[in-house]
């Protein structure tokens, strides 16, 4: 099992929507509106770490107002 942060930058106005989407798909345990350098941190929970790509491709990136990600791989 795989546990990653996901940062996001999203467009202006955009962050509720893309917190709502996010908090709808299987894997993320915690998605929050955050202030400072991100909008936006989604806590993810896949089987692997390709598992994990396909997430932030398919999931994260393809929601419009998405403008970057950041992902951070939590340790045991």
């Amino acid at each position: 099992m795989v546990t990653a942060f996901v940062l996001i930058v999203a467009d202006s106005g955009s962050e509720k929507v893309i917190a709502d989407r996010l908090a709808d798909a299987d894997g993320v345990d915690d998605v929050e509106v955050i202030y400072g350098d991100y909008d936006l941190i989604a806590k993810i929970h896949v089987s692997d770490i390709a598992q994990l790509g396909d997430f932030i491709i398919n999931n994260i990136r393809s929601i419009k107002g998405v403008r970057r990600t950041s992902t951070l791989i939590a340790v045991d």
